[in-house]
């Protein structure tokens, strides 16, 4: 799916309401809706930058640990399928978006309680069908 131009995706004001890592980083958010991040991502605050590359592990703490709680004051989508995560805490999560060679299938997805509502990646898009990953 080509996209000429970055497109919102409908998160502004979602709370986190927990966080969850391992090969993963998952904002569990309100309303049962589930972003899912497995490929690599850069939390941004000011001039401070981390890198985090899920295949080795995250732990929704440290770094991250600011954004359990958090509200979304932005969440858009690059026109290559990436995304940008803004929070009322300053934090930006930027999350590439092709996968690494070998990496998961889908960079991010955007799921609620029924089902996905938007994947990630170049050949990503409303509805898209999930990344095949275990269960969340």
């Amino acid at each position: 799916m080509e996209r000429s131009a970055e497109q919102v995706l409908g998160l502004d004001g979602c709370v986190v309401r927990s966080l969850g890592g391992g090969d993963r980083l998952v904002f569990h958010l309100d309303g049962g809706l589930r972003l899912t991040v497995r490929n690599d991502f850069r939390l941004l605050r000011g001039a401070k930058v981390d890198h985090f590359y899920p295949t080795l592990g995250v732990i929704p703490s440290g770094a991250l640990g600011p954004l359990a709680h958090a509200t979304v004051t932005r969440a858009t989508v690059t026109p290559a399928g990436g995304l940008h995560l803004a929070f009322d805490t300053g934090h930006l999560l930027a999350v590439a978006p092709d996968p690494t060679p070998g990496g998961p299938v889908h960079p991010w997805q955007l799921a609620s309680p029924t089902g996905p509502l938007f994947t990630g990646g170049p050949d990503g898009g409303p509805g898209s069908e999930p990344d095949g990953g275990p269960p969340v």
